[in-house]
């Protein structure tokens, strides 16, 4: 199965579904670090800047990103975010290629559901997966992960995806409610109660090398980078393990879904 990866970041949706035997065939990222980054560990990929301008996307199985989150984030101070909601840029590149799945990483919110009702007019039956990286690296990061699968409805995408226990995570085709407690922010040297702190004979924020494994990359990903760009490339990043687990439950979804549509002689995405 190829992929495409909006808002690519770090490179954590890409590391994990190339782990789970997917393969990347474009990203698209638009903050410099981040950009230099990606070129390093897949040069041979074709990396747009901006999502916002028409660019030449070929045809792939599956398209994954995870759009800014500040809008949405309660991590964020009270007020209005400055950031502009880019999930509609997203959704557009979904209606231009209409690939087989459709995988959407952000903070848990109310307007989920906005983006799976966006998604099942495009034709997709939709989940939601919420899930919690404390089980894959102790980072306490919990996110909802809209999972959308062409020519299928809701019902029988949720027959085809295993079921998430409570306390790793939680599965359904609507929304609960959960405190969200992220491990990781953006912010290296700030103190407050939302960033996460170790004692080791002095109470300090998590160093560079702690920050790379708790987002789930291996120690050299992130070679050569400031602490202050490791902190908000991490904080912004999806769980590589994360990544990777749901990588494996989409391919054996996708052929759990091709076997039956080949049991009642229906073409699957012809």
């Amino acid at each position: 199965m190829n992929f495409g990866s909006l808002f690519t970041g770090a490179g954590g949706f890409d590391l994990g579904f190339e782990r789970a035997g997917m393969k990347a065939i474009w990203q698209c990222e638009k903050d410099r670090q981040c950009r230099k980054i990606l070129k390093k560990h897949w040069p041979e990929v074709t990396l747009y800047e901006d999502i916002t301008k028409k660019n030449p996307y070929v045809s792939v199985q599956l398209i994954c990103g995870g759009d800014p989150c500040p809008i949405r984030s309660r991590a964020r101070s009270n007020g209005q975010s400055k950031h502009p909601d880019l999930s509609g840029y997203f959704l557009a590149v979904v209606g231009q290629l209409q690939p087989q799945w459709v995988v959407r990483e952000n903070v848990p919110a109310p307007d989920d559901v906005d983006f799976t009702t966006a998604l099942e007019m495009l034709g997709y039956g939709t989940a939601i997966i919420r899930i919690n990286a404390d089980q894959a690296t102790g980072q306490c990061r919990q996110r909802d992960f809209i999972v959308g699968c062409d020519q299928t409805t809701g019902e029988s995408l949720a027959g085809v995806l295993p079921y998430i226990a409570d306390g790793q995570g939680a599965y359904t085709t609507k929304l609960g409610t959960r405190e969200v407690i992220p491990a990781l922010t953006t912010h290296r040297t700030r103190y407050d109660s939302r960033d996460c702190y170790v004692f080791d004979g002095e109470l300090r924020i998590l160093d560079s090398e702690e920050r790379t494994a708790f987002a789930g990359f291996s120690t050299e990903w992130f070679d050569g980078t400031s602490d202050t760009g490791v902190a908000r490339m991490t904080g912004n990043a999806v769980v590589v393990p994360v990544a990777e687990f749901l990588g494996r439950m989409i391919i054996e979804a996708d052929m759990a879904i091709r076997g039956k549509y080949a049991k009642e002689n229906i073409a699957f995405n012809a």
